[in-house]
């Protein structure tokens, strides 16, 4: 097509909720706005049972309270990730980076598959986070915190991550 060309839509037009209006126009927008109502609704029970079958597959071990925030471990989210079939493939090798203090952060990355959707994400966690350094005096030193417990922190919070985007409000 060149630019001096000119598309002619037909005389019907489909609307959102697959009806056809004669004359090209849409007579009002009350029958859109009641389709999205609709949808609306049924993404609502949607993900109701949704949430519903995620905390039914998971138990109290498979959640912590960090920052006063229900947050999903790695146990949980694995029964979560197989319930609805989302696969996850690691991309590469963990990132591990030290800061001038000797403070180590991890990062994962990884793509989640659902269905013929996917997503990459990545989660990362530090030492020098609140949740591991941090004591009544200040931080505690890099060689008091466990390392190993910060790497699987950044693997579950990549975990989390992508499943948390591929199931929203979860």
């Amino acid at each position: 097509m060149n630019e001096n060309e000119v598309t002619v839509i037909g005389e019907d037009i489909t609307d959102l909720a697959g009806r056809t209006q004669s004359g090209g126009l849409l007579d009002s927008n009350t029958d859109n706005i009641l389709y999205l109502a609709e949808k609306a609704e049924q993404y609502i029970t949607a993900m109701n049972k949704i949430m519903d079958a995620a905390l039914k597959i998971t138990n109290e071990l498979d959640w912590c309270l960090i920052g006063g925030n229900p947050y999903l471990q790695e146990s949980g989210a694995t029964k979560v990730a197989r319930l609805f079939g989302i696969s996850i493939r690691l991309i590469g090798n963990p990132i591990r980076e030290v800061d001038p203090q000797g403070y180590v952060t991890y990062t994962y990355k990884a793509r989640f598959l659902l269905k013929d959707q996917f997503i990459e994400c990545e989660g990362s966690r530090g030492m020098k986070e609140d949740f591991f350094a941090k004591t009544k005096d200040g931080l505690k030193k890099p060689d008091e915190i466990d390392e190993r417990d910060v790497k699987m922190a950044a693997y579950t919070n990549c975990l989390n991550n992508g499943i948390k985007r591929l199931i929203p409000n979860l």
